[in-house]
């Protein structure tokens, strides 16, 4: 096996790994939205979430290798149900913006409440600002921001569960 991988396998630099690559992606996700004006809707936002633990559990299982090794692992294994389940979320993303399920209600859907007058209906629409999750924000080669996220999740996924399955011999 090549060096990178061989050092990668070593807990302590897994869980460096983990909290780059998490800060790194999350740190992509706010320029987008800051830096170059893509509004998040709320899957995109909801995506975002297993990044932000990731630093944590990264940070942790980085400190326990110091003295807790079998805590380190379990922090590891659960930096990969983390990034799991963002591909859950992204992919169920990916979905709504194909149009092969509904999204939530907060996705843009009934914006309007029921039984109010014109000039209640009109100060509704005015305050609101529902980002649909429907229209994705930007795309490239034909992939949406929550395609390349789901890719990206379920890659590292299978990557720190391979890495830590190569260390403990399975």
């Amino acid at each position: 096996m090549n060096k990178p991988l061989q050092y990668l396998q070593a807990p302590r630099y897994l869980a460096i790994a983990i909290t780059i690559a998490s800060a790194v992606i999350l740190s992509a996700a706010f320029i987008s939205q800051y830096g170059f004006g893509l509004k998040p809707c709320i899957l995109c936002l909801y995506q975002r979430g297993p990044y932000a633990l990731n630093i944590t559990l990264g940070l942790l299982a980085f400190l326990a290798t110091f003295r807790y090794p079998r805590l380190a692992t379990l922090l590891i294994y659960l930096a990969a149900l983390s990034f799991l389940t963002g591909a859950v979320i992204a992919g169920s993303h990916v979905g709504v913006e194909q149009g092969w399920w509904k999204g939530l209600s907060s996705c843009g859907g009934d914006i309007v409440p029921q039984n109010v007058s014109i000039e209640e209906m009109r100060q509704s629409l005015t305050h609101q600002k529902i980002v649909r999750c429907d229209k994705p924000a930007w795309i490239l080669f034909g992939i949406s921001m929550a395609g390349y996220n789901f890719a990206i999740s379920l890659a590292l996924t299978f990557g720190v569960v391979y890495l830590l399955g190569r260390k403990h011999g399975t």
